[in-house]
């Protein structure tokens, strides 16, 4: 599993942590996927309706097992705690996040839904396939598809001032998607894997920061 995918999955909620694990734990097999995303982002809700809580999101290329389907829209986890307090899910990252059954919300439950609009049954191709010079380093990176100018000029440029070497980006992958920071907001890690080694780039400006 690339660093990438460590990193998102370390960023997924502690129920969905806990279940992983334990199918590790078990041995048990775990289903292929058998759709994927298609669009640069689509968002994983708390009930099949733009109405319901979003409670994060799946990027380009990533897979997803289909539980169920209702119209347009498939379920993709199983239940797990929405963490309510005081009525309002501590998950739910955007929209409505009110701990009801309406809002998908049961029992202090919710599963994740995926509109079917940007799925797609074949797995879409691998922009950095094929990247060669500097492209090379950040071929992995989330988004590479719309910022590869930006994440290599980036990337060579902290190589050239001593802040990075190749080895980093090649272990790391590129650069990743940094939700908290905001959007065209993207991280690195050079000289180690700790908050000390993470650098911030803002694709829109290309400044680098700490």
């Amino acid at each position: 599993m690339d660093i990438a995918t460590k990193m998102q999955r370390y960023l997924a909620p502690p129920a969905f942590l806990t279940a992983v694990t334990l199918l590790m734990s078990t041995n048990m097999a775990v289903a292929e996927p058998n759709l994927w995303v298609s669009a640069d982002r689509v968002a994983r809700h708390t009930c099949p309706s733009v109405k319901c809580g979003v409670a994060g999101q799946l990027m380009f290329r990533e897979g997803v097992e289909v539980l169920e389907t209702k119209g347009a829209w498939v379920r993709i986890t199983k239940p797990y705690s929405a963490s309510c307090s005081g009525g309002i899910s501590e998950y739910v990252k955007s929209g409505n996040s009110a701990c009801v059954a309406s809002n998908g919300i049961n029992n202090g439950m919710f599963a994740e839904w995926l509109s079917t609009k940007s799925l797609t049954k074949d797995r879409p191709a691998d922009p950095g396939e094929g990247a060669t010079g500097d492209d090379v380093l950040v071929k992995d990176s989330d988004d590479y598809r719309r910022y590869r100018a930006q994440f290599t000029k980036a990337a060579r440029e902290l190589i050239d001032n001593g802040t990075c070497t190749a080895s980093d980006f090649e272990e790391i992958g590129g650069w990743m998607a940094s939700p908290a920071r905001g959007q065209g907001m993207y991280f690195m890690y050079c000289g180690g894997m700790t908050i000390a080694n993470r650098l911030y780039l803002d694709v829109h400006s290309g400044k680098v920061s700490r």
